[in-house]
């Protein structure tokens, strides 16, 4: 999960990023087609693609390792690549288009409108102005992902033969194991406890119109 989420974050927010700067323009049509399509593809469907292209000799493309077993002892670039991957293309589509929707409204803001009529540079006022307050809303997109990630670990870990968190709960309900998914449910809830106060907390530095008296 630490892994999809170094990938996923930043390769949503830059694609988010850049659809929202120009607004109806080629490359923001090409970004939102991009990730409308990965949101909408499953991670079980998006995995046995990911499988028959780039780990089998269907296709001769055999350059990672179709089950994660192996990284169970040894997490190689090989091995660990293609769940990875999996699981972040559906996150990225839709933490992508929320920051694209924040940005985008961010950009026709009044004070947007006066720093390029003051004839500020559309770089500075994109990394000055703009950025802080698009990321207010994907941030708390964002961490919700965690808890969804305890849900896509499921599948990708069925899929990809790795025994973590999802293969546990698979097989605890496959064994009527009712101790372990208990188990399982307060881990859970756990992270859904944290990441939602991770969440407020961070929404209140991000947004300083909203403060704590």
């Amino acid at each position: 999960m630490g892994c999809v989420m170094l990938l996923m974050v930043p390769a949503a927010l830059i694609i988010g990023v850049l659809a929202g700067m120009r607004e109806g323009s080629r490359l923001d049509r090409a970004l939102s087609t991009l990730s409308i399509a990965t949101t909408a593809t499953p991670e079980y469907v998006s995995g046995v693609i990911f499988i028959a292209i780039f780990a089998s000799s269907a296709v001769g493309l055999k350059w990672f390792a179709g089950t994660a077993t192996s990284a169970m002892d040894q997490i190689t670039f090989n091995n660990f690549t293609l769940p990875v991957v999996t699981i972040a293309l559906y996150g990225i589509g839709y933490i992508a288009r929320m920051t694209r929707a924040s940005m985008a409204e961010v950009m026709t803001a009044q004070y947007i409108r006066t720093a390029r009529l003051k004839g500020v540079r559309f770089r500075n006022i994109v990394m000055k102005h703009a950025l802080r307050n698009a990321l207010i809303a994907p941030f708390t997109v964002i961490m919700l992902q965690f808890p969804w990630l305890l849900n896509g670990v499921v599948i990708v870990e069925t899929l990809f033969n790795y025994k973590g968190f999802g293969w546990t709960l698979v097989e605890a309900a496959g064994n009527n194991d009712i101790e372990l998914l208990l188990a399982c449910s307060v881990v859970a809830v756990f992270v859904v406890l944290i990441t939602q106060l991770i969440s407020d907390i961070g929404y209140v530095f991000l947004n300083p119109r909203i403060r704590i008296s």
